[in-house]
């Protein structure tokens, strides 16, 4: 059976597992056919036994996302897979240059992380709009929707989606995150961050935070890992600025293998986002990669840290602010002797986000969705 997958990635992402997961899935099972924007992202699935068609676009702008999923819609219109897999909610509006073709959709993103309503500009704010109403009328015609988290289904639901249509898929953690061996160190508590480094990701409330929490007495270091040649320096600099010589260290990016010894090597992870509409959707990958790792999450205040962080028993909540963060380090830190208990009640509550208990689910929504073989 032909599986065709779509798929749109951007220059520079940090990671790519859990749609990686997806696709070694069906390429292990069928032929599959793997759609890409640029020709570059070919060596993130290099060894798959897969085919890949580069669709080149300029840029990521909405004009390339619409010109990529008409390129899309009219090779599967001409090859006619037995199944198309539409790997992201950005490019859902593909399914209305398709007949006949099952089709399943990951919904990954809230609509307003790519088709944001620009509300200063009257024409733009209509067009975007207009977007937004396509991308959910989208879902409401594919075979099958898979949310990634409970946030993305209720919205799914009120926008009309038939409940019989949608599934709830988590995104999924390898096993291999599975209950680090953590070499436990007195005194000094080990942070650290995985993933994009920037403003809005809560890159300077985490360095201010840190130099308040020291300059009070406790006594904490963080790794960032994910940063690129740009956010390196950046941090480096404002660490200095802020007295943090020796108690910050930045990595670049690294292949997902390499993540769990980063994780073994912390005694809490952190999670920080800006309150911005779609984040409040996203669960973030990093999130459940700690938990299954066994790794107590630090996360800021929006629903899509606090829907999985019970506040003292998985982990800890914190307003998204430098004093606020300040106040959380110094809170877990009182707390150090709770840290094993607590670090056993994150890898329990992880244990269901493995990727060895949601395949199942995916390929039998895979296999329901294009029928028996004929």
């Amino acid at each position: 059976m032909k599986i065709v997958i779509a798929s749109w990635f951007y220059e520079g992402q940090p990671g790519y597992l859990d749609f990686k997961y997806r696709i070694e899935a069906l390429a292990e099972r069928y032929e599959v056919t793997l759609l890409l924007r640029n020709a570059c992202f070919e060596q993130e699935f290099a060894g798959l036994p897969l085919r890949t068609r580069v669709f080149s676009t300029a840029g990521t702008g909405v004009l390339a996302q619409l010109w990529f999923m008409r390129r899309c819609a009219e090779y599967c219109r001409r090859e006619r897979p037995g199944l198309l897999v539409l790997l992201g909610s950005q490019l859902a509006i593909t399914s209305y240059l398709l007949r006949g073709v099952p089709t399943l959709l990951y919904w990954n993103e809230h609509p307003t992380h790519f088709f944001y309503p620009d509300f200063r500009n009257p024409l733009k704010r209509l067009v975007y709009r207009g977007l937004l109403r396509l991308n959910y009328g989208a879902a409401k015609r594919v075979d099958k929707v898979m949310p990634i988290g409970e946030a993305h289904l209720e919205r799914l639901l009120r926008h009309g989606v038939d409940p019989a249509r949608a599934e709830l898929i988590y995104m999924g953690v390898q096993d291999r995150f599975g209950l680090l061996a953590r070499a436990e160190q007195g005194g000094e508590l080990r942070l650290v961050y995985t993933g994009t480094v920037m403003r809005e990701r809560g890159r300077d409330v985490m360095l201010e935070g840190l130099a308040l929490a020291r300059q009070r007495g406790c006594c904490a270091s963080l790794t960032i890992v994910g940063a690129d040649a740009e956010q390196l320096a950046y941090c480096r600099q404002r660490a200095a600025e802020l007295g943090l010589d020796g108690a910050v260290s930045v990595v670049g990016r690294v292949p997902g293998s390499a993540i769990p010894a980063y994780l073994a090597a912390a005694d809490v992870g952190i999670c920080i986002w800006e309150d911005r509409v779609w984040w409040r959707f996203n669960p973030p990958t990093k999130l459940f990669e700690y938990l299954v790792a066994g790794l107590p999450v630090l996360g800021s205040r929006i629903r899509t840290h606090s829907d999985y962080i019970a506040d003292g028993e998985n982990g800890w909540i914190f307003d998204y602010d430098a004093a606020a963060f300040a106040a959380a380090l110094e809170r877990v830190a009182r707390q150090r002797e709770r840290l094993p208990a607590v670090s056993r009640a994150a890898h329990e509550s992880g244990k269901k986000y493995l990727w060895s208990a949601i395949e199942p689910q995916f390929l039998r929504l895979v296999q329901r969705t294009m029928g028996p073989p004929s």
